[in-house]
């Protein structure tokens, strides 16, 4: 069975978070409003939409709670 978690990693050149796809020929250029599934670990995962303020963020709940994302740190995400 496929995994439909894919990694997640900032791409410094563009200024963007990027989603390998896995085919070898394409990625996925994430962009503000996008919203996707975060893995936070057994079998925890998170409904979550991509912000760009002053850094990039992703907003989550019915309380639009802010996460920033760490640039350094790779994410599995369903998109």
């Amino acid at each position: 069975m496929k995994t439909r978690w894919r990694d997640m990693i900032y791409n410094d050149f563009l200024d963007c978070w990027m989603v390998f796809l896995g085919d070898g020929k394409r990625d996925y250029k994430v962009r503000c409003g996008d919203s996707f599934e975060l893995h936070l670990g057994d079998g925890v995962r998170l409904s979550c939409r991509m912000e760009l303020g002053w850094d990039w963020y992703i907003i989550v709940g019915q309380s639009d709670t802010k996460f920033y994302l760490n640039s350094n740190e790779t994410y599995k995400v369903n998109i």
